[in-house]
């Protein structure tokens, strides 16, 4: 090792592959927890060893001074636990080379995002934030509101539970109650941002920032299966060719929300909704895409969001980029109508022989084992990775996964 460090706050899930990454390049790695022990769903998903200094938050300058005798490259964050720490961190240790902390709170605040937005003049989604459904209920009907989907989820984007959609017709009172109440941080949301539903195609867009440059480092279509409450089962996740006039439209956007939410150092992962009027910013994370993210990405490209990292904080590259499709990629997910036992799932057992794209698949569930009906991503059977170069083999093989899904029995 050189003695150079990266300094990594929560290497947590897709923040595992930090390290060994930088370590590959002669760069060893320093770890930060903001917690003493990691949060008990955290725990399996990194490796202590990775690392030869660990500290746990404490008192910011006290903690950068140590940090600095490491002769530190970067200070990032391996998950959305991290952010807000590395971010602090980085402008003591390395000043620069992180984001504008003036609009930090427009990062992690979702009302203070859409602000941020709208003094950009970004297109958005129309939302509020409030404690009071009497308060919500005068807004949607002011905004022509009264009687669409709506959705109702915590103000501080931390945390991708609690979002529920209410449709015509339904008591959007009871789930502005639910996200007022403790979450599974043990914190109160006290005020429950209430927005529009997006309509039209979701993608999912991965991005890299060098010194204010944005990078493109992978587009994803997400197909969905409409369900009763709005937000509509997942079916596959794909790569898109960065040839499609599509991927411009995105790019162009996400570039706008970044810049106007003072991103210019690092990861980013939005979602992003195709509406009639254009792109519409559903959520976005300035944080790595998932743990599988990265690698279907890196299968598909040839490179991702960690080895964006690595060149930028190693090797000194300035340039953002953009990818370049190497294979097909799909991930395909199976679901079930509703919960029981599972029979019929012997084939499970024949993919990799039945399908030439197959790569790997994640399918907890076999034969015998009880399984949820599927409402949402959480609750899907699991799913299935496909890679090619060629895409038509790409589609049959989805056509036979969904027919082997097909022939699936609960009961």
């Amino acid at each position: 090792m050189s003695g150079r460090s990266i300094v990594v706050v929560d290497p947590y899930s897709a923040g595992k592959g930090i390290a060994p990454a930088f370590a590959a390049r002669g760069v060893g790695a320093v770890a930060v927890l903001t917690t003493s022990t990691p949060p008990s769903w955290l725990s399996r998903v990194w490796d202590p060893d990775d690392f030869h200094e660990m500290y746990t938050i404490g008192d910011l300058d006290d903690l950068a001074a140590k940090l600095a005798a490491h002769d530190p490259v970067a200070v990032v964050a391996g998950s959305g636990t991290g952010v807000e720490a590395a971010e602090a961190l980085s402008e003591l240790v390395v000043p620069g080379r992180s984001n504008v902390l003036a609009l930090s709170s427009a990062r992690r605040d979702r009302w203070q995002r859409a602000v941020a937005l709208r003094t950009a003049e970004v297109p958005h989604l129309r939302q509020i934030s409030s404690e009071s459904p009497d308060e919500v209920a005068a807004w949607l009907r002011r905004e022509g509101l009264d009687g669409t989907p709506i959705v109702l989820q915590p103000q501080d984007s931390g945390d991708t539970d609690d979002v529920f959609v209410a449709m015509p017709g339904d008591d959007w009172r009871t789930s502005f109650n639910r996200v007022r109440a403790v979450n599974n941080t043990c914190f109160r949301n006290d005020r429950v941002l209430v927005r529009e539903l997006a309509v039209g195609t979701e993608y999912e867009v991965d991005t890299y920032s060098v010194d204010g440059g944005h990078g493109l480092v992978a587009v994803w279509r997400c197909a969905k299966e409409g369900v009763d409450d709005g937000l509509g089962i997942f079916r596959s996740n794909t790569l898109v060719s960065p040839s499609e006039p599509v991927v411009d439209v995105l790019f162009d956007y996400v570039a706008s929300v970044l810049d106007a939410t003072g991103v210019r150092n690092g990861p980013a992962h939005a979602e992003v909704v195709l509406t009639p009027d254009g792109p519409r910013l559903v959520e976005i994370g300035t944080r790595l895409a998932g743990a599988e993210q990265q690698e279907l990405t890196l299968l598909g490209t040839g490179e991702n969001q960690i080895t964006r990292m690595v060149r930028h904080h190693a090797d000194g590259v300035r340039e953002a980029g953009r990818y370049a499709r190497r294979q097909h990629v799909r991930s395909v997910y199976l679901s079930s109508p509703a919960a029981g036992e599972l029979a019929n799932s012997v084939r499970f057992d024949e993919l990799a022989s039945l399908l030439p794209s197959y790569q790997r698949d994640v399918l907890p569930y076999r034969e015998g084992s009880i399984v949820p009906r599927t409402d949402d991503l959480r609750t899907s059977l699991g799913h299935v990775v496909l890679a090619t170069t060629d895409a038509e083999q790409l589609e049959r093989d989805e056509a036979t996964v969904r027919e082997i899904e097909a022939g699936l029995i609960v009961v």
